[in-house]
């Protein structure tokens, strides 16, 4: 089994420009505080490719790295996400394909006003994909979500999560923090800047540290494009790079 990550996201940088604008949950690592209003539906799509030139420079691509978002109340919202199909190579081998699991899951606001936020996270990842982007069975992620607004353009956020997976018929955990800032250029133009960090239980799994950062730009108030690049700290983390669209119907 090949151990991915479901590509999570930054909280919406179009929030700081304009309150009625989009709040898409990509791009970025840490899964927004912000729901959809019941009614409402966010259709995320994107693509990366991922490259590392440890031992036998493994890279992949992925697309359409989907997520759809509706709300189900005022405080809360189900997600369904799917990356896709993985298209992963390594040196001296054939490129070998396959097709993500299904996660199925929601957020729901605890606190919720004008300077900070926290919001839980639940997802169950389902045995639907294909080897090697499968584990094989159901796996669950739980989590905390936070940001801080420290001035009408600048946010802090960040997030603890905790996950459970198998590998090769082992069930396996692993804790994921990350912290980052987002900053509103205009109304129409964000940034942002995380680091992220993914620790598993087992000793002879490696850790995965990145830093990453991107763009995004506001084409109307219901459609966000982004762009994001990321830099792997150690010499098992990928590296990676990355747009996407987000749009609100």
């Amino acid at each position: 089994m090949k151990n991915r990550l479901i590509l999570l996201a930054l909280y919406g940088i179009g929030l700081l420009a304009n309150e009625n604008s989009i709040v898409a949950d990509r791009p970025g690592f840490s899964t927004g505080t912000q729901t959809v209003k019941p009614k409402v539906v966010n259709v995320e799509l994107g693509y990366q490719y991922s490259f590392n030139n440890h031992d036998s420079k493994p890279s992949s691509h992925t697309l359409p790295l989907m997520l759809l978002r509706t709300g189900i109340s005022e405080k809360s919202e189900l997600n369904i996400q799917w990356d896709g199909i993985n298209i992963d190579k390594e040196e001296g081998q054939s490129a070998v394909r396959s097709k993500a699991d299904l996660s199925i899951g929601g957020k729901y606001k605890l606190l919720d006003n004008q300077q900070y936020n926290i919001t839980a996270l639940g997802i169950l990842s389902l045995p639907t994909g294909t080897s090697p982007s499968t584990s094989d069975s159901t796996d669950p992620l739980v989590g905390i979500l936070w940001d801080y607004s420290i001035s009408d353009n600048n946010t802090l956020f960040g997030t603890v999560q905790a996950s459970s997976s198998q590998i090769d018929h082992h069930r396996v955990y692993d804790t994921q923090f990350a912290v980052g800032s987002s900053i509103s250029h205009t109304e129409t133009i964000g940034s942002f800047l995380e680091i992220y960090a993914i620790e598993p239980s087992k000793h002879d799994l490696h850790a995965t540290r990145v830093i990453d950062g991107g763009m995004t730009y506001l084409l109307t108030n219901d459609t966000q494009l982004d762009f994001s690049i990321g830099i792997g700290l150690t010499r098992y983390s990928s590296n990676f790079i990355g747009f996407g669209i987000a749009s609100r119907f």
